[in-house]
């Protein structure tokens, strides 16, 4: 265990199955060192120390240490000698674990496990702590709430990477790092897992680190959610209640899904009472629809924010509870009635910054003011009496007025002790009514109550512990230890963009970060929605495409959409049968590596086809680019046509085509594109349709012209005028004219299809 390096100082070597970890008698880490294939890891061109010790401003290295190695406990020396901290050691097959057990002659503020440099560079997973090349993973583990992953933000140049980054990138290699603090838990007990292993056994480990250092190991139906098949499946997002839970889960069934998640379920955030309009008698009709569910095969999931607390809760109104967050306090400089509307403070600071909702507290009464006066006397101005619901009262001089922390989605937060006692209302709701799946979206609210990551850890940490039943939980910020609680994230939101264009690189990098951070991979919101404003309604082939990165990714994604939108839209069921197929082919694990490396390119588009039970076709697609058409005058004799050319990579095939209408300058509505005609290889093909704007002609190589309305809902079919001609291989030019006279705006896009590949279920 011990024996004397090259300096003549005494090193203690910590030893796991694969590695060995060197301490010298300067609390110095000498040696990361890889025993299955005898390398040394550490970046030494400076000093590692174990254990950082920060006692106000001052940070301390240690400058001796001892151990005992029949009590297993470290002793380090800091400034001097006037600081000693005990740390016990346990060294454990897979891991060695590290437990401040003591510090004594002073009161740190912080301490700091690392930075501990290696020369790893290929894969830094900075969320779970762990780096990777292709032989080796070295990492670190916070085994409990108030061990933080990462570097505290009030030492600058302590620590590497961000602030919450349990692993970063350096310039020898990487980086792994912890740390607690006084006030968010306390030093005492801070304690961490350090692992070398094989690369392949990264995730492995981390579980077994998890089972024998009771972490949270939550299971998904009989198997641990990291790997769990559970975890990456794909999820319906939508209104629903009593009313209509029975036609949601025909859609969800149509579609495969096992989970339906209601989006807004609660009327207030805070106490969480469900909205009466879905869930008439609360609860119960919450506990009756989740039965319905289960007895269709299907769970049900529901999403709030956190910690955000509505203006219309009770813990806001008639009466402010008084453990609602401020930024500050100060006292009234004068009396003030029920009818003041100008309130002068001793202290404007904690007032300064308004945020949304400009909330001041005194006694039971909420007040919004407009603005704070430029000079001394110092007053709130404008002030409206008796917001959100309270009641207008009459103060004395000198008593105390606070300033509420509030943020844009108009909400304010608890302090800590009023979190537990949210978090224990999510754990009883979830309890009482079986619900299975949530979101803790608006996390980051969490540090609104002065606790930074340790009220992050402890908000969650309180729901995994507190529910019955195993729970998918998506994060909406992914910190060190909560690694472990939390299923998945799904990030990515579709609003107001067309479904290719709703941020598809942010959705794409995430794929990264997951990947090196071994979490399960998801691809973010996706919408099946109606036509509004510029964005048209969701398409079969919109969700074809992201279905198949989802294929190429094994990445699940949420479907959010409404019964309005699901009744509404006329592709709606070949979009659930689609999702249906593609979802069954990727959780089946039907694709070669070759085939998803095809199915990840952004710029790539296929069609999934079904060929008897558990087998596929899958199709490359080529789209040509969109080819727009308006009627103009032109001279006497001048051919009215147009001519486009493009590229039919595949072999030869039927015409295919998507055709949009978009309303001209000037036109009228009665205007109409009528008898829209193609030109191929000489040959003219003629739909006998008349078209207004915002209609679609479609033909999907059958000879038939089908005509849409704005929702994709069937107006006409019919036959093509002759039989359609068929695209060549190769480069082609196609004409295209319609009657006359028109001054619709015409867009059209051609649509080609490769040789199928087979897939089939091994």
């Amino acid at each position: 265990m011990s024996n004397p390096g090259s300096s003549g100082m005494d090193v203690w070597s910590f030893q796991t199955s694969c590695l060995r970890l060197d301490l010298d008698s300067r609390g110095q880490i000498v040696s990361i060192y890889d025993l299955s294939n005898g390398k040394e890891y550490l970046a030494s061109d400076h000093n590692v120390p174990l254990l950082r010790v920060a006692v106000g401003d001052v940070v301390h290295d240690p400058e001796t240490a001892s151990y005992n190695a029949e009590a297993q406990v470290l002793k380090l020396v800091y400034g001097s000698g006037s600081i000693t901290a005990q740390v016990e050691v346990s060294v454990k097959l897979t891991h060695l674990t590290l437990e401040l057990k003591s510090i004594q002659g002073a009161d740190a503020a912080v301490i700091m496990w690392g930075p501990y440099p290696t020369t790893i560079s290929q894969t830094v997973g900075e969320t779970v702590g762990v780096v990777r090349n292709d032989d080796f993973a070295f990492g670190i583990q916070a085994l409990n709430v108030q061990t933080t992953g990462g570097r505290p933000k009030e030492y600058s140049g302590m620590g590497v990477g961000g602030e919450n980054d349990a692993a970063a990138r350096t310039d020898s290699g990487s980086a792994v790092q912890a740390y607690s603090r006084e006030y968010d838990g306390g030093v005492m007990g801070s304690r961490i897992a350090l692992f070398g292993c094989p690369a392949e056994k990264a995730l492995e480990t981390i579980e077994q680190v998890e089972i024998g250092e009771g972490l949270p190991h939550p299971m998904l139906d009989g198997e641990w959610g990291k790997t769990s098949t559970t975890a990456k499946l794909s999820y319906l997002i939508t209104g629903f209640g009593e009313h209509n839970v029975d036609e949601i889960l025909e859609y969800a069934r149509k579609a495969g899904f096992k989970y339906i998640y209601h989006g807004g379920p609660f009327q207030t955030w805070g106490h969480f009472h469900l909205s009466p309009g879905d869930f008439p008698d609360g609860e119960e009709s919450l506990k009756r629809c989740v039965e319905k569910a289960e007895k269709a095969g299907i769970r049900v999931g529901v999403h709030t924010l956190s910690n955000f607390i509505t203006t219309n809760d009770p813990y806001v109104s008639p009466v402010p509870d008084p453990r609602l967050m401020r930024t500050g306090s100060s006292s009234l400089t004068t009396v003030v009635d029920e009818t003041s509307t100008d309130i002068g403070v001793a202290d404007p600071e904690p007032f300064r910054e308004q945020q949304t909702l400009s909330t001041a507290v005194i006694g039971e009464e909420l007040i919004q003011y407009r603005a704070v006066s430029e000079a001394d006397p110092w007053k709130l101005l404008d002030c409206k009496r008796g917001a959100f619901g309270t009641k207008p009262s009459p103060y004395p001089e000198n008593a105390d007025i606070g300033k509420l922390v509030d943020h844009p989605y108009r909400v304010f937060f608890p302090n800590l002790e009023m979190q537990d006692e949210m978090a224990q209302r999510l754990v009883d709701l979830f309890n009482r009514t079986g619900l299975r799946q949530i979101s803790f979206d608006g996390l980051e609210g969490c540090e609104r109550t002065g606790h930074g990551i340790y009220a992050h850890n402890r908000f969650v940490q309180q729901c995994f512990d507190g529910w019955d039943q195993e729970v998918i939980n998506d994060a909406s910020r992914l910190l060190h230890y909560l690694w472990h609680i939390h299923t998945r994230m799904n990030w990515g939101e579709p609003w107001g963009k067309a479904t290719r264009e709703g941020m598809p690189e942010y959705r794409f990098k995430n794929q990264d970060y997951f990947n090196r951070n071994l979490f399960p991979r998801m691809l973010g919101w996706f919408q099946l929605r109606l036509a509004s404003n510029d964005v048209e309604a969701t398409c079969c082939d919109d969700m074809e495409w992201v279905l198949s990165k989802g294929a190429g990714f094994d990445a699940g994604f949420a479907l959010s959409t409404s019964l309005t939108d699901l009744k509404g839209n006329g592709q709606t069921e070949a979009i659930l049968a689609a999702i249906r197929d593609w979802e069954r082919a990727r959780l089946s694990g039907v694709f070669s590596e070759e085939q998803r490396e095809h199915l990840r390119d952004p710029d790539g588009e296929f069609h999934l086809e079904p060929e008897g039970d558990n087998a596929w076709k899958l199709y490359p697609v080529s789209y040509s680019p969109v080819f727009s058409y308006q009627y103009e005058e032109r001279q006497p004799g001048e051919p009215a046509e147009v001519e486009w050319e493009f590229e039919n990579k595949y072999a030869k095939q039927p015409l295919r085509f998507v055709l949009r209408v978009l309303p001209g300058v000037g036109a009228s509505q009665e205007d109409a594109v009528i008898c829209p005609s193609f030109q191929i290889n000489f040959n003219w093909v003629r739909f006998p349709v008349r078209l207004f704007p915002y209609q679609y002609l479609v033909c999907q190589g059958d000879g038939y012209g089908r005509v849409y309305d704005v929702n994709w809902n069937v107006i006409q079919t019919e036959k093509a005028d002759p039989q359609s001609p068929e695209l060549s291989s190769g480069k082609q030019r196609i004409g295209f004219h319609c009657v006359k006279g028109a001054r619709h705006r015409v867009e059209v896009k051609f649509r080609t299809l490769g040789h199928p590949e087979p897939v089939r279920a091994r």
